[in-house]
């Protein structure tokens, strides 16, 4: 996903309950689609979206999954992503995965898996 006319990218974190529903999480790959952000979407419990593309495209998608009604849904942080870097390729949509360590890897790989584990809580104190 390149950015266009020179607008920046953000990357972006949302979780919730679980991802479970097959039917809802097609919906929830469509809104993504619709909304053109790219991203990795952990299914299960809990479930876990981080996505990236251009702001008002970030805010276009989390109004389109708040309004799948997803159980304790929380969008978590959203910042800058350096130019040319991608977490999940620059095809819109989701791509799942299973656990949480594919999503880690990801983001380690573009410099933000601190970024990410202390936004989710994950980091211990110091």
């Amino acid at each position: 996903m390149q950015s266009i006319n020179g607008s920046p990218l953000f990357i972006s974190i949302a979780r919730m309950h679980h991802i479970r529903s097959r039917t809802k999480f097609r919906r929830l790959q469509q809104r993504a689609d619709h909304a053109r952000v790219c991203g990795l979407a952990k299914t299960g419990k809990p479930g876990v979206l981080v996505f990236e593309g251009k702001k008002d495209c970030i805010t276009d998608f989390l109004e389109g999954a708040r309004s799948l009604r997803y159980l304790d849904f929380h969008h978590v942080a959203t910042r800058p992503l350096e130019p040319d870097l991608h977490v999940s390729g620059t095809k819109p949509g989701l791509r799942e995965v299973e656990d949480m360590k594919t999503i880690i890897q990801a983001l380690e790989s573009v410099g933000l898996k601190d970024w990410f584990r202390r936004e989710m809580g994950m980091s211990g104190p110091g």
